[in-house]
């Protein structure tokens, strides 16, 4: 089992990722275990979630978050993929290298040492038994060829190759290609997928830590003591629904948004030290997917559109009457 552990990184959840791992804890689900069916991967009891996702993006999401650290991860025996449909019900066929005819046979070279004769194996081959052509010596079943192609003892198999029954040319190594039985695809080893089937399980702190998060987790990073009190009383009028956590300094933000998990982060555009625009560029540089949303003054709207090249969600011009719909706007953004 490779164990991982809650990095930033980890913390950065796209909605999808969040979203398949509350269903997971929600349908009680803690290991997750793969199969090799013939139309491809499947996964135990994840019917509704492969039906939902489509098992492709579900594969990805369940790689994701095992990068993510929030699932951890155990290889399981690899298989043969179609590189077309990603299915494993495949089959395989020699051809000759010469003319590509699949008509190719393995042969085996015998020698009787007692009458000195040499032959191909089917030459030897009478009914169920091997028989020396020769001499009539029975050598017994078939199916007792010795190991490794040595020697039993009455005979020995001096080598063995293959030959085209299409052009009669002889070689020690065919072609190999393989064909897909559930869209035809042919493909050879380069071709194809040879990968492991992956099984997942949901780590304990992941576990609680997910459980926990019954609220919409806020950042706002606003300087102005009276404004982030407003806002707050409006978060407040929602009970339970919003954990609210207010900083006044972009570098303290920063620290907060590198340790922490935030659903949607409220920043305001003029701050001491690194100011808004700093800071968004260090958010993105740092390839954080939470949504921000600036905060300005009604004089400052050129440099918030600015901020909307720069990768902010959106913005509002300080008001009364817009911070009354920051909490609906915080939950539109995460749960659209």
């Amino acid at each position: 089992m490779v164990q991982n552990t809650l990095s930033k990184d980890s913390l950065d959840l796209t909605k999808d990722e969040r979203t398949l791992l509350t269903r997971l804890i929600e349908m009680g689900v803690r290991k997750i275990k793969s199969k090799a069916m013939p139309e491809g991967v499947s996964y135990e009891g994840l019917d509704e979630l492969i039906e939902q996702h489509g098992i492709r993006n579900l594969d990805h999401l369940l790689e994701s978050l095992a990068e993510k650290g929030f699932l951890d991860l155990e290889e399981q025996e690899p298989y043969i993929f179609c590189p077309n449909c990603n299915a494993t019900h495949v089959y395989s066929r020699y051809s000759c290298p010469k003319c590509r005819s699949t008509e190719v046979e393995h042969i085996k070279i015998i020698e009787h040492p007692f009458c000195g004769y040499t032959g191909l194996r089917r030459k030897f081959i009478s009914g169920p038994s091997l028989i020396c052509p020769n001499c009539s010596t029975n050598f017994g079943s078939l199916d007792e060829d010795p190991p490794g192609d040595r020697s039993r003892g009455d005979y020995v198999i001096l080598g063995s190759s293959f030959q085209c029954e299409n052009c009669g040319s002889r070689f020690d190594r065919p072609n190999i290609f393989h064909i897909c039985q559930k869209c035809g695809k042919v493909f050879n080893y380069m071709t194809g997928t040879y990968k492991k089937l992956r099984d997942y399980e949901i780590p304990e702190n992941v576990l609680k830590s997910m459980q926990m998060r019954q609220k919409y987790n806020i950042l706002l990073i606003e300087d102005n003591l009276d404004d982030a009190k407003i806002i707050s009383r409006y978060f407040e009028k929602y009970g339970d629904d919003f954990n609210l956590v207010h900083t006044v300094s972009g570098e303290e933000g920063l620290k907060l948004i590198e340790e922490n998990f935030y659903d949607v982060i409220f920043l305001d555009l003029k701050l001491p030290g690194i100011d808004g625009l700093r800071l968004l560029e260090e958010i993105k540089a740092r390839e954080i997917r939470t949504p921000v949303v600036m905060l300005t003054g009604s004089d400052d709207r050129t440099t918030a559109v600015e901020a909307m090249k720069l990768g902010a969600s959106d913005y509002i011009v300080k008001s009364n009457q817009e911070y009354k719909k920051l909490p609906s706007m915080a939950k539109n953004m995460v749960e659209k």
